[in-house]
Order: structure tokens, then C-alpha cells, then sequence
């Protein structure tokens, strides 16, 4: 079954690819906030984000650099990982790193969730809300920039230059690396939705200043 999966997020399709990668993602990101909700102590993590002491600037526009600047990183990290793929033998279907790194991410932001780990403290709101509060597009950034993470995540799943099969490593020129037009496009508009995550979010730390 996992092979299956496997298949299908790096298929040749980009729409199969990019829907398989969806479905995934939101198995992942609502049962690891449901069992973090009921297994792990509220705020476990308050305090352990990186920026929890970072300020951005009172500067909408300066205040949007900083976050999309900030988010970016996670951008790199899944191209990163995405020119390295492997697999345990010739049969099974090749797995990019940058799934792994794209399924950290939001498992983490699943446990923040669950947990209510966010800075500053507020009231912990019940299960359900924290669910509809994730979907609320107009004032909450998470999915905006999760889904441009993974539209990114998905157009370039195609790149690997060192291919591991078993104890064997392939190497590729980083000259053969080339995105299609629909690859290029879906990537542009990963950004773009990494960019609007970043204009909501800065929204919402200036308007609570």
C-alpha cells in the first residue's frame, strides 16, 4: 500500500501527484492533532517555536518581507530534499526527501494545534472550533501556507540528482534538472499562496498590537 502511495506522489501526472499529496497531508495534519489534543498536556510547546521572541516589524508591507522571508526557508528545505530520492530495491517506487521534510513540518504545526502551543497564550477553544478556525481562509495563514508548501513540494518532486536504490547511488547533472510549464506554474502559485499566508498573518499580528 505504501508503495502505492509512493507511486502516486511522484507520478508523472502532476494532478495525481498533487491530489494524492492533499489527501495525505490532510490525514496526517487531523489525526495528529486529534491524538495530540487527547494525549499530549495543553501548551507543551508554548515558548518552543523559533520566532516566539521574534518581533516583526509594526510595517504591514515590512512586517509581510519578514514572514514570507521566514517561510521561505521551509521552501528550501523541501527543494533541498527533493533533489534526493531512494528506495530499498529496483521493485518499490522512489520516495523524495522532500516529502519527509514537507510531513515534519506539518506534523509539528498539527501538534502546535492540538496542543494550543501558540504565542501569545489565549484560551484553549474545544476540538471542533480549532478545525473550523483552521479553514477560516480570510484570517488564519496556516493553510494558505501549507498548501503553497506542498504545491511547491509537489512541482518539484521530479528533481532528484542522487538517486539511492539499495546500496547503490546514482548521481545526476544538475543540469537535468527542468521543470515543465504546468510545474513551473503549480510553483509560482505555491508562492503565491505562501505570500498571501504571509500578508494574513502580519495582518493579524499588527491588528493585535
Amino acid at each position: 500500500m505504501f508503495d502505492s502511495i509512493k507511486k502516486k506522489l511522484t507520478s508523472d501526472s502532476l494532478a495525481e501527484r498533487i491530489i494524492t499529496t492533499y489527501i495525505c497531508f490532510l490525514i496526517t495534519f487531523f489525526t495528529i492533532t486529534v491524538v495530540s489534543y487527547y494525549l499530549l498536556p495543553e501548551g507543551i510547546l508554548c515558548g518552543k517555536h523559533p520566532l516566539h521572541n521574534w518581533e516583526t516589524s509594526s510595517n504591514w508591507a515590512i512586517s509581510t518581507l519578514q514572514i514570507f522571508s521566514y517561510n521561505l526557508i521551509s521552501v528550501i528545505v523541501i527543494i533541498l530534499g527533493n533533489t534526493l530520492a531512494s528506495k530499498s530495491n529496483k521493485a518499490q517506487y522512489f520516495l523524495p526527501y522532500g516529502n519527509i521534510a514537507f510531513f515534519g513540518l506539518i506534523s509539528v504545526n498539527a501538534v502546535f494545534l492540538g496542543t494550543w502551543s501558540f504565542s501569545p497564550v489565549s484560551d484553549a477553544i474545544p476540538l471542533a472550533d480549532r478545525f473550523i478556525r483552521t479553514f477560516d481562509l480570510f484570517h488564519r495563514a496556516g493553510l494558505w501556507e501549507m498548501t503553497g508548501q506542498l504545491f511547491i513540494l509537489c512541482a518539484t518532486a521530479k528533481i532528484s540528482l542522487i538517486i539511492t536504490v539499495g546500496k547503490e547511488t546514482i548521481t545526476k547533472n544538475w543540469r537535468s534538472i527542468g521543470l515543465s510549464r504546468q510545474e513551473l506554474f503549480v510553483f509560482s502559485i505555491g508562492l503565491i499562496f505562501m505570500l498571501l499566508g504571509a500578508i494574513i498573518e502580519s495582518y493579524a499580528i499588527i491588528k493585535s498590537l
